[in-house]
């Protein structure tokens, strides 16, 4: 059984990326720096984070995240400065730990390296796409028929790498520049036409979906875009009244922030979307000194 090599890992990374670049969060993949890239990473994981992904980031900051660890995470900027150079082609990432930060940054799977290298080199199956090309089609046994079966129903991974390799093996011939050129172009069209609404955005109450793309000239909207979260598109800003029910079953349904001298109250645990301050649950105490 053949394993896949950390220059698999590294490799497949650098191909979604060439793809992410022009997703959602292009803002901080077209042209990344350490500082976009800091804040993708605080972005992804306030968001979403894994139990794996959540090893990795303890694992190259040497602390844990926490939803207030972005002042903590700014001192940081410069751990993504080898991440930044190998997105760009300028040099090559050795530290597992960077590597495993840069698929999270752009959303790769199977991640970590760990997971990764732990799955069957697919090259025994990309012999039979190979055939397409004039080259001979090896015989595969029943078992090995079974075993590609129950590796195809693993989440999706096999389909996923016969098209990452076999576009690995295309980046290396001649027609790259004009190929790339040209998925860019309908990867614009298709991003533009079918996928416009991906990221959300305050608004007043209630989060929107909207468009990633920045405001037109003259247009200014004083809060950030984020990744969408279908989650959140419920979370709202709510008005209390003495006769608003804050419990349910002895347990509080509202969550607040102290804002000067009155509350900022909201349906759901989480930050303040304005000033991204945790959310505490409502008390009676509160509820007395506040409401009635």
């Amino acid at each position: 059984m053949v394993k896949n090599t950390l220059e698999d890992y590294k490799a497949t990374i650098k191909l979604k990326y060439e793809i992410e670049k022009m997703g959602s969060h292009s803002s901080f993949l077209l042209n990344p720096s350490r500082a976009k890239l800091r804040k993708l990473c605080a972005e992804l994981f306030k968001n979403d984070a894994n139990a794996d992904d959540l090893k990795s980031f303890s694992a190259f900051f040497q602390f844990d995240f926490v939803p207030n660890c972005s002042n903590k995470l700014k001192d940081q900027t410069d751990r993504f400065r080898p991440i930044e150079t190998f997105f760009k082609g300028e040099t090559d990432l050795t530290d597992i730990e960077a590597v495993n930060i840069a698929a999270i940054l752009v959303g790769f799977n199977p991640r970590p390296y760990l997971k990764f290298s732990k799955i069957e080199s697919f090259k025994k199956e990309l012999n039979l796409i190979d055939s397409h090309e004039g080259t001979v089609v090896p015989k595969v046994t029943g078992e090995e028929k079974v075993a590609i079966n129950n590796n195809m129903e693993n989440d999706g991974i096999i389909q996923q790498s016969f098209l990452v390799k076999k576009q690995m093996r295309f980046l290396q011939t001649p027609q790259i520049i004009p190929a790339m050129l040209l998925i860019f172009i309908l990867g614009g069209f298709v991003y533009w036409f079918l996928t416009k609404k991906t990221c959300m955005q305050w608004q007043k109450d209630h989060y929107e979906a909207v468009v990633c793309e920045t405001e037109e000239l003259g247009i200014v909207n004083l809060y950030s875009k984020l990744p969408m979260n279908e989650n959140m598109l419920t979370f709202k800003k709510i008005e209390v009244s003495d006769t608003t029910t804050f419990f349910k079953h002895n347990k509080p349904i509202l969550w607040y922030y102290k804002n000067g001298d009155h509350l900022d109250f909201f349906n759901a645990p989480g930050f303040h979307p304005e000033n991204e301050k945790t959310l505490k649950p409502i008390t009676q105490y509160m509820i007395d000194k506040y409401v009635k």
